[in-house]
């Protein structure tokens, strides 16, 4: 409870400025613990609330699949949300074959540059958790990864609109089940993937640990804990 406490405060300076965030960028690269929470949503449920917002979103976000000549594009525009680190990221998935879904809103201001206004990971088999370590799933199964949506457009319920469309394309591939695992103290994500549709595995918390940029690990208890370990 403590580290969750911690890590909200911090969220919260960073949201300050480009100075208190620059430095809580910093503070995370060199130590952190981050708590994280994994829920789960049953694609095989008739009444599931994210059928209900993926028919929504429809006629109002155009839907696309990143491709690497993308990502090295959005890499160089400098937009917020597609850093060094997450355009690498991004990039790394996708040659790895896992789903990076992109987002555009018909009356956003990006006609300019293309960038898009949200997007989000959906990975299978296994999901990199760090450098070293990976979350194994079962053949039936999919993990959401990233879930951004970018600072302007914030607020405007797109988050809950990308779970309902990644857990479409999850069902259409023919899944069961999709994972997410998000940050404790990220309320507005945790609040997204719940009205989406998304239930909470009360025993499973996975701590995740950073210090000086070379030891980054991740430590898991319940159910799923045998899921974690070194990636193949």
């Amino acid at each position: 409870m403590m580290i969750t406490l911690i890590n909200r405060l911090a969220n919260y300076v960073a949201k300050q400025g480009r100075i208190p965030r620059r430095i809580i960028e910093i503070l995370k690269s060199y130590c952190w613990v981050r708590v994280m929470r994994f829920w789960i949503f049953d694609l095989t449920r008739v009444d599931a609330p994210w059928r209900k917002f993926r028919k929504q979103s429809e006629s109002l976000i155009r839907w696309e699949r990143a491709t690497l000549e993308n990502c090295r594009r959005w890499i160089q525009s400098g937009a917020d949300g597609f850093t060094s680190w997450q355009g690498e990221l991004m990039i790394q998935l996708i040659e790895q074959e896992h789903l990076v879904l992109v987002g555009y809103i018909d009356n956003s201001d990006n006609s300019a540059t293309q960038v898009p206004d949200c997007y989000a990971t959906l990975a299978f088999g296994h999901k990199p958790m760090t450098q070293h370590c990976s979350f194994y799933m079962e053949p039936n199964e999919g993990t959401i990864r990233t879930v951004y949506t970018r600072e302007r457009l914030r607020g405007r319920g797109l988050a809950t609109k990308i779970y309902a469309e990644l857990c479409c394309l999850a069902k259409e591939r023919g899944l069961t089940k999709v994972y997410v695992d998000i940050d404790s103290s990220n309320i507005p994500s945790l609040r997204a993937a719940e009205k989406a549709g998304g239930v909470r595995m009360q025993d499973v918390v996975v701590y995740h640990f950073t210090f000086c940029k070379h030891i980054d690990q991740v430590w898991a208890q319940g159910s799923l804990k045998n899921r974690f370990g070194l990636r193949k």
